[in-house]
């Protein structure tokens, strides 16, 4: 399969918290899950404009997105509460098959990251799930303010970015 990993915000745009910036921690999961995609035989395009304003940055991923033949996209970001107490992954969705690789991705993670409401969310009021034509979801890693899961993000970026892959073999598996 073709896969498009975005890693969310451009550098220094998005969240922050304990030392950490949401593009630089993405970026480092994002490497790992490539090469844990690749190794499974997958051809995997990181979209990464780490470079431009935020705005930017997501107009050319939806353009790249939409322009490169995927069978489906992973957007990767961390989430910040302002208090540091909220804590736990969750992947957003917004078409039925979106909801379908949302599903199966969310139930490793959320293993790992635990502490959500809701493992899977709809989202209408996200542009790189509307607009994107792949299937499409966007995946909160942890919040980066708090302590236990910036410690994950930190020190074991390469066991979120497993979590990710195993939900990945699963959503294959269920589409064939």
């Amino acid at each position: 399969m073709k896969i498009a990993l975005d890693i969310g915000h451009a550098r220094g745009t998005g969240a922050s918290g304990h030392g950490l910036q949401e593009h630089e921690v993405c970026a480092v999961i994002g490497g790992h899950l490539q090469r844990e995609l690749e190794a499974d035989g997958h051809e995997v395009v990181v979209l990464d404009f780490p470079d431009m304003s935020n705005r930017d940055d997501l107009n050319a991923t939806i353009r790249a997105a939409n322009e490169g033949k995927f069978d489906f996209g992973l957007s990767l970001h961390c989430d910040c509460s302002g208090s540091g107490k909220a804590h736990g992954a969750h992947a957003c969705y917004y078409s039925s098959g979106g909801s379908k690789l949302a599903s199966a991705i969310a139930k490793p993670l959320t293993a790992l990251l635990p502490g959500r409401a809701h493992a899977v969310q709809c989202r209408t009021d996200l542009a790189v799930l509307r607009c994107t034509w792949p299937r499409w979801s966007l995946l909160e890693l942890g919040f980066i303010d708090n302590v236990s899961d910036a410690r994950m993000q930190r020190y074991a970026p390469e066991k979120i970015a497993r979590a990710v892959a195993e939900g990945v073999r699963e959503y294959i598996k269920l589409v064939g």
